[in-house]
């Protein structure tokens, strides 16, 4: 983030201007595309299992189709109990009523001579009777489902025409044994389907609440990788069988210990992009029998980590050059797939141990975007976009791109070209300027003098009529050789050295007066670059100063080292040293 005081650029987990100090609120962190894009999450209701062959399938919920399935039976239900009320109200009207009159059926194959196969008592009928019929008496009163009737539907026709009433009759047990057996396939339905809809999900559900009350499941490392041990309880001997797994399990100690890497989940999606994943397990318990009895289903939630990917240089993502050419570092795991803005540049991850330099071309536009993507195995795809921002130049001011940054001589040579004809003017300390090419090819060269330990910026400026000046800052870090850096450090270990500079600290910042720091690591405050409290005073009293690691050695806390480096500032009321060079204590 950008410090509101000096305008350093500073990484998010320092406290402090690394800088100046000031305190950082994180108001003006800008937060970078790739951390945004890592905070979407998205669920649906449909959930992803693990099929018998190892691939994911995505299911609706059985619950949501046995509710749809529930809906339409009753609305068929409804629809039924209205038909049978329309029925009975159209039957009422017309005064339908089945009769109970007594008939006698004689059989079909009876004499030909015999035409009127019934006869009723006190009626005679039209044509002979046969000489084996039998009189009938007429019922007391004929019964209805209202109840008896008048008399004069009790009186009977002087003469009745042969009626086929056995055929009225098999008709009407026929319609009453339909319906009978029609209600009973209609119960037998709504009973299998309760049965299968309603009984089976509730045991299945019983089993799942049972045992994800009694499992165990806890994050761990299997071989240097996240993964969950779960514990499943059961009988001492007994086997477990993961279907998801394909493998049986022993109960010892009363429990079934199943050690599963998170990345079984997921690694045979390569394109996955979410933050979590859903795993379910499946165990069956083997009985004695040979018989494997399911024993419900587990789930629990998968975080899947982002492949690494640490920025070296510039370690803050944005970085303001005047050159050309920017060597843009990170570091990935070695075997990753590595494109710097669509480009694969994974040739080259392994050649250094992971460490990537990249010479990037940096374009005179302002901001010039690098966009990182890698992706190692068992992991899901990082991304970070680097921001190199080089001003825009009228006139064109291109240093060499041979050119470094880091120096151990006091003087360092120079090289650049712009437009020729144009007027060079070099504002930082510099010697021996040569303009003898301007005119004709617009180059020229000149020796950069270094007055300051550490840090020196060099800056040219460009002019020419009827355009905008182009100003170039390049920096160049100076460092003299540990023999002589080392012969000219002042001692800081009695009290009085400590208020000497304490009361003198400006005067020292401005001459980067080197001190032999000797103490032990109290704390460390930042690892990138590394910032570290140590403690030089004594028992009698406490004297810590503030230092920033630029040596090649990394401190531990609770360690000893004797430290030599330069004043940088203050920093919550203490020295803050930039150290250059680290030895064991004496």
């Amino acid at each position: 983030m950008k410090c509101p005081n000096c305008g350093m650029w500073n990484r998010d987990s320092l406290p402090r201007c690394f800088k100046c100090g000031t305190p950082l609120d994180g108001a003006h962190r800008t937060q970078l595309p790739w951390e945004e894009e890592m905070q979407s999450i998205q669920k649906g209701r449909e959930y992803t299992r693990i099929g018998e062959d190892g691939r994911a399938v995505t299911e609706k919920d059985d619950r949501e189709v046995l509710a749809e399935e529930m809906a339409q039976l009753q609305k068929r239900w409804e629809h039924g109990q209205e038909e049978q009320n329309r029925l009975r109200t159209a039957s009422a009207a017309l005064n339908i009523h089945p009769s109970t009159r007594n008939i006698e059926r004689v059989s079909s194959r009876s004499h030909p001579e015999y035409r009127n196969p019934y006869i009723y008592s006190n009626v005679e009928v039209e044509g002979e009777v046969r000489p084996n019929a039998r009189r009938v008496d007429p019922p007391a009163q004929d019964l209805f489902e209202d109840g008896p009737v008048n008399d004069k539907r009790r009186q009977r026709p002087e003469k009745l025409k042969p009626l086929k009433n056995y055929r009225v009759t098999r008709r009407f047990i026929s319609a009453r044994v339909l319906r009978t057996a029609a209600l009973i396939m209609i119960a037998a339905a709504l009973l299998l389907a309760a049965y299968r809809y309603l009984y089976l999900p509730f045991m299945e559900d019983s089993k799942k609440e049972s045992i994800t009350e009694t499992a165990i499941i806890t994050p761990s490392i299997l071989e240097d990788d996240p993964a969950h041990t779960i514990r499943i309880p059961g009988e001492e001997g007994a086997s477990i069988y993961i279907k998801e797994l394909r493998r049986s399990y022993t109960v010892t100690g009363g429990y079934a210990t199943i050690e599963i890497a998170d990345y079984v989940w997921y690694e045979n999606n390569e394109s996955v992009t979410e933050e979590e994943v859903t795993a379910t397990i499946t165990p069956y318990l083997k009985t004695n029998a040979g018989e494997q009895v399911a024993m419900g289903v587990l789930t629990f939630p998968v975080t899947i980590p982002v492949s690494p990917l640490t920025l070296v240089s510039p370690d803050t993502g944005y970085a303001e050059v005047s050159t050309p050419l920017y060597n843009i570092q990170f570091r990935v795991d070695k075997n990753s797939t590595v494109t710097i803005n669509g480009e694969n540049y994974s040739d080259l991850v392994n050649t250094q141990n992971g460490l990537i330099s990249y010479n990037a071309t940096v374009q005179p536009i302002g901001n010039n975007y690098y966009e990182i993507r890698t992706r190692c195995q068992n992991y899901r795809e990082n991304s970070v976009t680097v921001t190199i921002y080089r001003a825009v130049q009228e006139i064109p001011l291109d240093l060499s791109t041979t050119l470094g940054n880091r120096a151990i001589e006091e003087t360092m040579t120079i090289t650049a070209t712009t437009l020729p004809g144009a007027t060079v003017t070099v504002e930082t300390p510099h010697e021996d300027l040569d303009l003898s090419r301007l005119n004709s090819t617009g180059e020229f060269s000149f020796k950069a003098r270094f007055e300051t330990i550490g840090t020196n910026t060099i800056t040219i400026v460009a002019t020419y009529p009827g355009k905008e000046p182009s100003i170039v800052n390049y920096d160049v870090y100076y460092l003299p050789p540990a023999a002589v850096y080392t012969r000219q450090a002042w001692p800081l270990n009695t009290a009085w050295h400590y208020s000497d500079l304490l009361s003198n600290i400006s005067a020292r910042i401005a001459k980067s007066q080197i001190y032999v720091c000797e103490g032990t690591i109290v704390s460390i405050l930042s690892n990138s670059p590394q910032l570290a409290i140590m403690e030089i005073g004594d028992k009698t009293s406490s004297r810590q100063v503030l230092l920033e690691n630029q040596t090649t050695d990394t401190w531990a806390v609770g360690e000893s080292y004797r430290v030599f480096a330069d004043v940088y500032g203050l920093y919550n009321g203490m020295p803050r040293f930039v150290g250059r060079y680290t030895y064991p204590p004496r």
